[in-house]
């Protein structure tokens, strides 16, 4: 799933003067840049705060040096999290940021102290057929049939055209995250 070139550094440090969040972190994790044809280091820091009776959140991002890759946030749930945003800032010079972040949402519930656990999510915005193809699933199963159709029918090279579908509930899947799991044991992001 990930390229086996990683740097691990984790480094803890207070975090701003806002009091809601809690803690400030990052490593670093080698990510393939399309422009370079070549993988290149990135930072993934991450802060958390506590939104009371919504539960805590908590953002990670990417970044190659100054300029951000993408982000992720994630809210806790009582039984593992609700994924609330994912976006690669520049697909056109990253790739593979989906299977980074669902590495991440599966490490966030690990750290929480959690053996099982949802990850639910959103596909909205023409991520649909990216989501699926990594392994994502919706809760509806018509909705995984006709995104197998649109995959199917498009030709080679041209973008999936899911935008009609809006928004739909997603959840991954037990097999997913066992393999997520296995890499975890190799390959720790967080």
């Amino acid at each position: 799933m990930f390229h086996k070139k990683f740097v691990r550094k984790i480094i803890l440090f207070p975090a701003s003067s806002d009091a809601n969040f809690i803690f400030t972190s990052f490593i670093i994790y080698m990510i393939y840049s399309k422009r370079l044809q070549q993988y290149i280091p990135v930072q993934i820091t991450s802060e958390s705060c506590d939104l009371k009776e919504f539960g805590r959140f908590t953002k990670y991002s990417v970044k190659d040096g100054k300029m951000p890759v993408g982000y992720i946030d994630l809210l806790d749930t009582p039984k593992g999290v609700e994924v609330q945003y994912i976006t690669n800032q520049y697909p056109q010079f990253y790739s593979n940021f989906g299977n980074l972040a669902d590495q991440i949402e599966v490490e966030h519930c690990l750290k929480r102290g959690m053996d099982t656990f949802e990850i639910r999510s959103d596909a909205s915005l023409n991520s649909h057929a990216k989501h699926y193809l990594r392994g994502k699933r919706f809760l509806i199963e018509k909705y995984n049939e006709i995104v197998q159709k649109i995959i199917e029918s498009t030709p080679k090279g041209e973008h999936f055209n899911t935008k009609s579908l809006g928004r739909i509930k997603m959840y991954m899947p037990k097999e997913m995250i066992d393999k997520i799991l296995c890499n975890i044991k190799k390959h720790p992001l967080l």
